[in-house]
């Protein structure tokens, strides 16, 4: 990666700051030098998250404080940083989402997603937010190239400046000798002469009144286990994980301030040819004529249909009430649901295919949209069918969190088919819409 000036030179995509690409040696900011020194704090409330409870199960009170002052930190270290980039508004999405889901964990609020996944929802906004923050959406906020975003948030641009913390300490290091040196050299040295005198007299002193008075050392022994129970009490495996946890925080931390600090200096000409490519990319996709994708919708859609005909009893049955022979209401419920969504999703990747690959010049073309709308409204009765399962389901049997994840799941396919229809017949784009309704609302069941 580039050395990048820590000024910001202009204004950048969606008006976040522009850094401009330096040939100077490193140079680390103040806020830098600051953050690099809590990153290892950060880093090591991090690993305690795993390390004072199971993965599975973090109950304890120790996880809980882990979670809230990791986040805090996170929180402080990025605002610290990006305190002269310019905010999206979009930005205070994936921060409400990302506080959200760490009040849960860290409350035990949650009872609808098991801890561990709520964790992972932490991770995907601390890191998405990190990104918006930045500045270094490819397309200036969330859009259509998220895979590629993605990419950038969790490995390019945290393992490209994996080494920027040591960079950074070590700047600071050679810093403040070039500018204390000689004087303030003598000067230390005298000064370490003096605490390592003062400490071994200090020692020897003590182990003399120990010697001397054997109440005295009674209490001091008293005291010692007094602390010791204390911090047994804190944690009984502080003294077994230490050492490792110490260990793992370092790479840790090298990743989180990587990705934190890193933003910022990511180079922005690097963004704008990364755009550039894979908008290129895509429009080199652009090669297949409206007709043959017409066509190849329409097959899907008179599969559909038949579908839709043929079992309109069994699939039509939750909204009268009345079963198919032979079925109880939890086997009715049950079979297909999964089925159902699944088949939405594949329409969902025939579209992404079909408007990502049909030619500029008739993709509005009546031959072109019809078949999208008629597919894409078949889609919605299959997440209508499925919501009519479930919700048979859930009012002879009641709410169960895995009853609510499987709403959330059919309601996210029924906004998708809703703002894909919107998408095609306004031609302004939908999918920021549909993510940001996904991350709101899932981060929403986190508090239940």
């Amino acid at each position: 990666m580039n050395s990048i000036d820590t000024v910001p030179q202009g204004s950048g995509v969606n008006g976040t700051s522009v850094l401009r690409v330096s040939t100077s040696s490193f140079s680390s900011t103040a806020a830098e030098r600051i953050c690099s020194a809590l990153s290892y704090i950060l880093a090591f409330t991090y690993t305690g998250i795993y390390y004072y409870s199971d993965i599975h199960d973090p109950s304890e009170l120790l996880t809980s404080v882990c979670i809230a002052v990791t986040a805090a930190l996170i929180i402080a270290v990025t605002e610290l940083i990006h305190r002269d980039t310019l905010r999206d508004r979009e930005s205070w999405i994936w921060l409400s989402c990302f506080c959200a889901t760490v009040v849960s964990a860290a409350l035990k609020r949650n009872s609808v997603w098991e801890p561990y996944q709520v964790l992972l929802f932490i991770h995907i906004f601390a890191v998405w937010w990190v990104i918006s923050r930045g500045g270094v959406l490819l397309e200036g906020k969330s859009g259509h190239l998220l895979p590629l975003d993605a990419v950038n948030g969790f490995i390019a641009i945290p393992f490209g400046s994996f080494f920027l913390r040591i960079r950074t300490l070590f700047d600071a290091l050679s810093s403040r000798i070039a500018e204390k040196r000689g004087k303030r050299n003598s000067f230390s040295i005298w000064i370490a002469a003096a605490l390592l005198v003062s400490a071994v007299l200090f020692l020897k002193s003590a182990d003399l009144l120990l010697n001397a008075d054997s109440g005295f050392e009674a209490r001091f022994s008293d005291i010692s286990d007094a602390v010791r129970r204390f911090l047994s009490s804190v944690s009984g495996r502080i003294d077994e994980t230490l050492p490792e946890r110490i260990l793992f925080s370092i790479p840790v931390g090298a990743w989180l301030f990587g990705l934190i600090a890193g933003s910022r200096r990511y180079s922005r000409s690097a963004l704008e040819r990364e755009r550039r490519a894979a908008s290129d990319l895509l429009s080199r996709l652009r090669r297949v004529p409206s007709g043959v994708w017409a066509v190849v919708i329409s097959l899907f859609s008179l599969m559909y249909l038949a579908f839709f005909v043929l079992q309109s009893s069994y699939l039509f049955g939750a909204f009268t009430g009345t079963l198919p022979e032979g079925f109880i209401v939890s086997q009715y419920a049950r079979e297909g649901f999964f089925e159902l969504c699944k088949v939405i999703t594949v329409n969902f990747t025939l579209l992404w295919f079909v408007t990502r690959m049909t030619s500029d010049s008739s993709r509005n073309s009546p031959l072109f949209m019809v078949p999208c709308l008629i597919l894409l409204a078949e889609s919605i009765v299959f997440a209508v069918i499925a919501f009519s399962k479930l919700f048979l389901y859930i009012r002879c049997f009641g709410f169960t969190p895995l009853r609510l994840q499987s709403t959330w799941l059919v309601c996210l396919c029924f906004a998708g088919c809703v703002l894909w229809m919107y998408s095609l017949l306004t031609g302004k784009p939908a999918f920021r819409k549909w993510m940001i309704f996904g991350a709101i609302t899932l981060s929403a069941l986190c508090l239940l």
